[in-house]
C-alpha cells in the first residue's frame, strides 16, 4: 500500500512530471495534483499524497500495479468522488468544483463502457453524440462513421452491443470517447480485452493525437507502450 509521500513542490512552484524534466509555463498542464489523497473507512488509503503533472500535447501512461489507485485518481480527476486531501487541477481548473466547465472538454473511458445492450454499435454512438450539446446533428453520422473506422468496428457497427465480445465493447467506448476533438483524453486501461492486432490499432490514433497537440492520460495494461510514464507513490 501507498507510504508517505515522497516531498513534493511548494505552493506557488511548477509540479514536474519526471525528474530532470523541465517545468511548462504556466498553464501548460493538463493535468496538475499536489498531494492527492483518497482515504476510506478504517484509514485504509487508496492514494496517498500524489504529485502529479501531465504536460499539455503529451501522451502520459501512468503505472502500476492492480490495487494502487490508478482509477481512483482517475475519479477524482473527473469529479466522480471527492479527494479527502490535497488538490487537482484538469486543464487548468480546480476539480470537482469545475466539472460543468471542464468535463465537456474531456474525452474519456473510464472502468469499461457503459454501452446500451439493446442498440447496435452505430446507435450508441449515436446516442452518446446526441448527448453532448456541442455535437451539431448535422454532422452526426459523419462523427459516427469515422469513429467506427478508427476502432476497427465499422464492419459491426449493425450489431447489437451485447453480442461484442470484451475487446468489441472497449473498441465501442474507445470511439465514444473519440468522436469529437477534446482537449484531453483520459482511458482506464484502454487495451483492456483487446487482442494484440486491435491494440496494434491504437498506435496511429494515439500518435495523431498528440501531434494535434491533444493530451491523453492513461494507466496502461502490461502490453501498452507510452510515450512517457509516471510509477504510482507506494
Amino acid at each position: 500500500m501507498p507510504a508517505a509521500p515522497a516531498p513534493g513542490p511548494g505552493p506557488g512552484r511548477p509540479l514536474v512530471d519526471e525528474p530532470g524534466a523541465t517545468p511548462a509555463p504556466a498553464g501548460e498542464w493538463a493535468i496538475e495534483t499536489q498531494g492527492l489523497t483518497k482515504a476510506y473507512r478504517g484509514g485504509r488509503r487508496a492514494v496517498d499524497g500524489l504529485d502529479l503533472a501531465v504536460p499539455r500535447g503529451s501522451v502520459f501512461g501512468f503505472l502500476g500495479p492492480n490495487g494502487c489507485g490508478k482509477t481512483t485518481t482517475i475519479r477524482m480527476l473527473m469529479g466522480l468522488i471527492e479527494p479527502t486531501a490535497g488538490r487537482a487541477r484538469v486543464l487548468g481548473q480546480p476539480m470537482p468544483a469545475a466539472g460543468r466547465r471542464v468535463l465537456p472538454r474531456v474525452g474519456a473511458l473510464i472502468e469499461g463502457p457503459a454501452l446500451y445492450g439493446f442498440l447496435s454499435g452505430r446507435d450508441n454512438l449515436r446516442r452518446f453524440d446526441a448527448a453532448d450539446p456541442a455535437a451539431d446533428p448535422r454532422t452526426r453520422e459523419a462523427r459516427v462513421g469515422r469513429a467506427l473506422e478508427r476502432v476497427g468496428l465499422a464492419a459491426a457497427a449493425g450489431k447489437k452491443a451485447r453480442a461484442y465480445s470484451l475487446g468489441m465493447k472497449q473498441r465501442l467506448g474507445l470511439a465514444a470517447a473519440l468522436l469529437r476533438p477534446r482537449e484531453l483524453l483520459v482511458l482506464d486501461e484502454p487495451t483492456n480485452g483487446l487482442d494484440p492486432r486491435a491494440c496494434g490499432r491504437s498506435g496511429p490514433w494515439s500518435a495523431s493525437w498528440r501531434r494535434t497537440a491533444r493530451p491523453s492520460f492513461s494507466p496502461p495494461t502490461s502490453s501498452t507502450k507510452s510515450s512517457r510514464s509516471a510509477p504510482m507513490p507506494r
